[in-house]
C-alpha cells in the first residue's frame, strides 16, 4: 500500500492522475481568483441570526446535487470539458498553458445500498491521455472511499484507499479536500453576516503567446453574479498544522452556491477560488453545475481553471450500474475508437 500511495502522489504532482470529483455533483464543490472576499459586513450577524453549521451543511448539499440519478460530461462535437494549468508567473515567459480535455461520469444512486456514489474520470488528450480514475464512496461514514487508477503508461490498475485531503488534484493548485473529501464537520464555522458579491468572478487572462485554439474557447470573467446578496461564512480547519488556517466564503443567500472562497494562513491571503455556478435547467431550480472553476495562488501567481460547457452534460441517463467499473476506465479510449 505504501508503494501505491507513493505512485499516486508522484503522479498527481506530475499532472498525470485525474483526481475525481463530480463536476456538478461531487466534482467541483466549492472553491473559489482575481479579487478578494470583502470582510466589510453590510449587515451585522446579530441582526441576521444564521446558524453557521446549518449554513455549511446547506452549501455542501447545494454543491453536490445528489438529487440527480447520474450525470455524464462527454465531448460533444468540438466542445469538451477542459483543465488548464499554468506555472508560477516568474516561470511563465515562453511557456504555453497545459491544456487537457476530460470526460466524467457520476452515479449518485447506485443499486447497491452500501455504495453512496461512484465516479469515473478519464483524460482524453495530452501526454497522460487515457489516464482514468474510478472513485467509490460508501454510505457508511466510517468506511474509506476506494480510488482505482488506470495508468496507461504502465498498463496497470492501482488501487488505494481514500487519498489525503491535501493531495493535489491532477496537477492543479486545488486539493482533494477542497474538491471532494472535505465535509462540514471537518471545520468549525462562524457566520459573519451578509454582503453583496464584490466584483466579477475572475478567470484566466492570457498573453498573446499563450493563446491557442483551446484557450480561445475559455470564458472571460463572469459578471452575471456581481452584486448578488451573499452570506459570509468563516470556516476554520480542525486539522493540525494544515496548509490553511481558515477560509471565508461568499454564498448565494437563495441557492447556497459558494461563489468565492479565500484561504488564509498566518493572516495572509494565500489562495482564491471562484466558481461560476449555472442552472442545469431542471425543474428543481437549485440544481446547478460549475461552468468554470478558477483557482489562483497568491504567493507565486500559479493558477488553474476547469471549464465545462453545458452542451457536454447529460443528466439522468439510462446507463446501467455495471458501466461504472474498472473495465470501463481501462478500456475507455479503445471503446471510443481512439
Amino acid at each position: 500500500m505504501t508503494g501505491d500511495i507513493h505512485v499516486f502522489r508522484y503522479a498527481a504532482n506530475r499532472g498525470s492522475i485525474f483526481g475525481v470529483n463530480a463536476i456538478f455533483s461531487k466534482l467541483f464543490i466549492t472553491i473559489i481568483a482575481l479579487g478578494s472576499v470583502t470582510c466589510g459586513v453590510a449587515v451585522a450577524a446579530a441582526d441576521n441570526p444564521v446558524d453557521a453549521n446549518n449554513l455549511a451543511r446547506k452549501v455542501y448539499a447545494a454543491s453536490h446535487n445528489e438529487g440527480l440519478k447520474n450525470a455524464i460530461c462527454r465531448r460533444n462535437g468540438r466542445s469538451a470539458a477542459m483543465l488548464v494549468n499554468r506555472v508560477p508567473t516568474a516561470m511563465r515567459a515562453g511557456r504555453k498553458p497545459l491544456v487537457q480535455t476530460f470526460d466524467i461520469f457520476i452515479n449518485n444512486q447506485p443499486s447497491d445500498a452500501e455504495i453512496d456514489t461512484v465516479q469515473m474520470a478519464i483524460l482524453t488528450s495530452g501526454k497522460a491521455k487515457g489516464t482514468g480514475v474510478l472513485v467509490t464512496r460508501y454510505t457508511d461514514p466510517a468506511r474509506s472511499a476506494i480510488l482505482s487508477m488506470w495508468l496507461p503508461a504502465l498498463r496497470k490498475m492501482r488501487q488505494i484507499n481514500e487519498p489525503s485531503h491535501d493531495d493535489v488534484w491532477f496537477g492543479t493548485n486545488l486539493t482533494y479536500g477542497e474538491l471532494v473529501l472535505r465535509k462540514p464537520e471537518d471545520e468549525t464555522h462562524e457566520y459573519l453576516g451578509e454582503d453583496h458579491l464584490q466584483g466579477c468572478l475572475g478567470t484566466m487572462a492570457f498573453e498573446d503567446d499563450e493563446k491557442n485554439r483551446f484557450t480561445e474557447q475559455l470564458p472571460g470573467e463572469q459578471c452575471e453574479h456581481k452584486g448578488k446578496d451573499v452570506y459570509l461564512l468563516k470556516s476554520t480547519t480542525k486539522f493540525a498544522n494544515w496548509w490553511y488556517d481558515y477560509h471565508i466564503t461568499e454564498i448565494d443567500t437563495q441557492r447556497h452556491w459558494p461563489y468565492r472562497t479565500v484561504y488564509f494562513k498566518d493572516g495572509n491571503k494565500i489562495k482564491t477560488v471562484e466558481v461560476d455556478w449555472q442552472s442545469l435547467g431542471e425543474a428543481d431550480p437549485l440544481l446547478a453545475y460549475p461552468r468554470y472553476i478558477y483557482a489562483l495562488s497568491h504567493d507565486d501567481g500559479r493558477d488553474s481553471m476547469v471549464f465545462v460547457p453545458r452542451e457536454t452534460i447529460r443528466l439522468n441517463t439510462d446507463t446501467p450500474d455495471s458501466y461504472w467499473s474498472v473495465d470501463t476506465v481501462r478500456d475507455y479510449l479503445k471503446n471510443q475508437g481512439e
